[in-house]
């Protein structure tokens, strides 16, 4: 039977609930059936979500408010919505309690660090020490900006091999790994590109874009039918305690 995919919102523009087409695309047609999740007010209700969801995505999106994650604002970079992230972090948390498949795209990624105690920079420049530009400028999102390198035994090593060429859309970046994560890519300015729990089935976080690469490049899309692959299974699990 296809798993079903919970696919969380990306954000909030003009009062609409939006998640683009390429995530549900490249669900699809990796044998998989996406359920969109929206924000909600109350937590009480994310059982009910695990209850048909078989695996979970994040999308990309806008920053995380730096609040957040201890911090005051110290860029006029970015945009950001406290309310969305909250209930990003929030849901992050309880599907971590599930074991469930999770997959963390771009600002997802950065949602899993910083739900798991990590540290992200509110901007790249923070840095120290030379950056490449991580928000490419070219006209299609398909576009390769970067190579990225993969950690040898890691899942993405075994998935996609030594290395990828990527895109790129995002100017925060990790700045220390949350608990039992590791990191396992990088770009050739050191800048972590991908995040994996130990000791999990399928958690992986990767900071570029597979969704809008998916037809143009073969480890795109084994990166997917590795996940809904993963979530086929994923309910030979006890159900996790209510969300609190």
């Amino acid at each position: 039977m296809n798993p079903l995919i919970g696919i969380i919102i990306c954000g909030l523009m003009k009062d609409r609930q939006f998640v683009t087409q390429p995530y549900i695309q490249a669900v699809e047609d990796s044998g998989a059936v996406p359920v969109l999740i929206p924000r909600i007010d109350d937590s009480v209700h994310f059982p009910r979500y695990y209850s048909i969801c078989d695996g979970f995505l994040f999308c990309g999106g806008d920053d995380i408010s730096p609040r957040l994650f201890g911090e005051d604002l110290v860029t006029d970079r970015g945009h950001t919505d406290e309310k969305t992230d909250r209930f990003h972090l929030d849901f992050m948390k309880y599907v971590l309690s599930t074991s469930l498949p999770l997959f963390c795209i771009c600002r997802g990624m950065q949602v899993l660090n910083i739900a798991l105690g990590g540290s992200i920079y509110q901007d790249i420049s923070l840095r120290n020490g030379s950056s490449q530009n991580h928000m490419q400028i070219s006209e299609n999102r398909s576009d390769v900006c970067h190579r990225v390198t993969f950690s040898q035994n890691s899942m993405l090593y075994n998935i996609c091999g030594s290395y990828l060429e990527t895109n790129s859309y995002h100017h925060q970046c990790i700045k220390s790994a949350g608990k039992n994560l590791k990191i396992t890519g990088v770009a050739a300015d050191g800048i972590p590109e991908a995040l994996e729990k130990e000791a999990h089935s399928f958690c992986v976080g990767v900071q570029w874009h597979p969704e809008c690469m998916y037809r143009s490049c073969r480890a795109m899309r084994d990166l997917f039918y590795a996940f809904t692959d993963r979530s086929k299974s994923a309910k030979n699990i006890t159900v996790p305690i209510r969300f609190s």
